[in-house]
């Protein structure tokens, strides 16, 4: 039986059905722990390597996912924390392709020195509104070459694609959260102006209601004391009527007494008239406090 590595079309057919599961296994991530389970589970069947890191640029920061020994790490990274490789592509954007392998970008998980002929692959994609960097390192037990390239490329674009969903995700659940609060807030702001204004129809029903006693009280008054009035002023005017046809003697003997005695019940009317407004006018100024 021929080998698969002499069959060109059986292995990109079988390195594609691998890659389309690897695919289909990360649209169904919700997740970055879930996306790393499937990188470590699928990649295997599709790429060679000992390390793969792929960082993805995001509002100036940077997230950097890494697979060696089927252990996976996500860091959240600020540009100075990037290792050298990374920021001389960032710098220059040219690929790379050396056995030179910095030590700042190998962690504890993977000693060079164990390797056969380790080689270093590094790229820089542009993405337009981001940047995304890649770097794998494989020998000659896990051999990379270049027609390896573009399923690579298929796997990054996936691990962006996933990486921005989650993030507009996260970014869009923040928001909902901002909005909730907000909503939450006027909400109460709204019921605290309601109960103002119920405390205010309350307080101007009880006002009307106080005003419209007062003035019936005032209103009575007034009748009360008008009539009062009435008699002793109409008792006045009578007998100044009788001036004019009565004698001077008949004015002063009969006249002059009556008007007195008139007048000092018009006095004494006047004198309850204004202590009963008095004694309103402060029960009405003692309401008002």
């Amino acid at each position: 039986m021929a080998s698969i590595q002499n069959n060109p079309s059986q292995l990109y057919r079988i390195t594609y059905e691998a890659y389309s599961k690897f695919a289909n296994a990360i649209n169904r991530c919700s997740n970055l722990n879930e996306v790393g389970t499937v990188a470590e589970k699928h990649l295997k069947y599709i790429l060679n390597f000992h390390l793969l890191k792929i960082t993805i640029e995001q509002q100036n920061k940077f997230i950097e996912y890494s697979l060696s020994k089927n252990e996976i790490v996500v860091k959240n990274k600020e540009l100075d924390d990037l290792n050298s490789l990374d920021k001389k592509l960032l710098d220059t954007g040219i690929p790379v392709r050396t056995s030179n392998i910095p030590d700042d970008l190998v962690d504890h998980r993977l000693n060079t020195g164990t390797l056969e002929n380790p080689l270093l692959w590094a790229w820089l994609f542009d993405k337009g509104d981001h940047r995304m960097l890649i770097s794998l390192i494989a020998d000659d037990n896990r051999s990379f070459a270049t027609r390896d390239i573009e399923i690579l490329k298929l796997a990054a674009d996936c691990f962006d694609a996933k990486f921005k969903e989650i993030s507009l995700k996260k970014e869009l659940a923040k928001k909902n959260n901002i909005l909730e609060d907000a909503l939450n807030t006027i909400k109460v702001q709204n019921n605290e102006i309601n109960e103002i204004n119920r405390n205010q129809k309350e307080i101007i029903r009880k006002r009307t209601n106080e005003i419209t006693l007062k003035n019936k009280k005032l209103l009575k008054i007034s009748v009360l004391n008008a009539h009062n009035v009435k008699e002793p002023l109409s008792r006045i005017q009578g007998i100044i009527e009788l001036f004019d046809i009565m004698d001077d003697e008949s004015c002063r003997n009969e006249l002059l007494p009556m008007l007195k005695v008139s007048a000092e019940e018009m006095d004494e009317v006047v004198k309850k008239v204004i202590d009963m407004a008095s004694k309103e006018l402060i029960h009405l100024n003692a309401d008002k406090k």
